[in-house]
């Protein structure tokens, strides 16, 4: 039997995602932003008001849509699209909608690194996919460790030991590429935490559950990341990776403080070159 077609409109999802608590106010606002422009140009343009009704053709044309004449840029386009994928991450869960328009909307890398760091709307649409069900717990934690600049050698030695969450940090261990530090938590980072923490019952582990080899390990740990790309459709970008998680950590840290100095030292880089790098910032411009 064909699945029946969701009859709720765009408005009503877009309430939904105004209302969700898997997004801060700014960033709900901002995607809502879009998603009423998206609203607009499906009404004027083809008559569609059930997001039902949307096709993958009115996605691309939308994020493709020409500003005041011009072709978009590369980022508003990835903007576009980051802001739909979560429009449609709730049309699904609120309004069982079968599948998701823009998955097979390829668009140009926003960079030429090998591994850029993401945006802060990929990093709040990443956090949503994280939580998959309503008990999944190793792959938010996994992701709220990234946001405190842990990268994929990092992850399979950080216990429940090493977590300080009443003041909102964590001891990372480090790797032969990073040195031991202190990492700061937000306050979603420690609720994923102290969720993932009460739901361990063999393990003091957070994230490797196991006995493998150094590979294994980071193979497994490389998956509790690289799952949540994926279900968000980030995964097909050529230039984001697991650690790009971390490094959208380490230049929001730069943004705040102007200091590459910063950057490098929250994420146990020892070398500033590669801390730059990492967070992809050109200070030689």
């Amino acid at each position: 039997m064909d699945k029946v077609m969701p009859r709720a409109s765009i408005c009503e999802v877009r309430e939904k995602l105004r209302a969700s608590d898997l997004l801060t106010e700014q960033t709900a606002r901002r995607f809502d932003e879009v998603a009423g422009r998206f609203q607009s140009f499906l009404h004027r343009g083809f008559g569609v008001e059930l997001i039902g009704e949307v096709t993958p053709e009115h996605v691309a044309g939308f994020v493709r849509a020409k500003t005041n004449g011009t072709d978009p840029a590369t980022a508003t386009m990835h903007m576009r699209r980051t802001a739909l994928r979560m429009l449609f991450r709730i049309a699904r869960s609120e309004f069982e909608l079968d599948g998701d328009p823009t998955l097979d909307l390829t668009l140009p890398p926003k960079s030429v690194l090998a591994t850029r760091p993401l945006t802060d709307d990929e990093i709040a649409l990443g956090r949503s996919y994280s939580r998959h069900n309503l008990t999944a717990t190793r792959g938010p934690a996994a992701w709220a460790l990234g946001e405190a600049t842990a990268v994929t050698s990092e992850l399979p030695y950080i216990t429940v030991d090493d977590l300080d969450l009443d003041n909102a940090r964590v001891w990372l261990h480090g790797s032969r590429k990073r040195e031991q530090r202190w990492a700061a938590l937000d306050e979603w980072g420690v609720v994923q935490l102290e969720r993932r923490a009460k739901a361990l019952r063999d393990t003091r582990h957070l994230i490797y559950q196991g006995n493998g080899s150094e590979e294994s390990q980071l193979a497994s740990c490389c998956q509790a990341l690289k799952g949540t790309l994926v279900r968000g459709g980030l995964d097909a970008e050529p230039d984001v990776r697991p650690n790009s998680i971390a490094g959208w950590a380490g230049k929001r840290i730069h943004d705040q403080t102007g200091r590459i100095e910063d950057a490098a030292r929250a994420a146990g880089i020892r070398s500033l070159d590669t801390a730059a790098t990492f967070i992809g910032f050109d200070w030689q411009q």
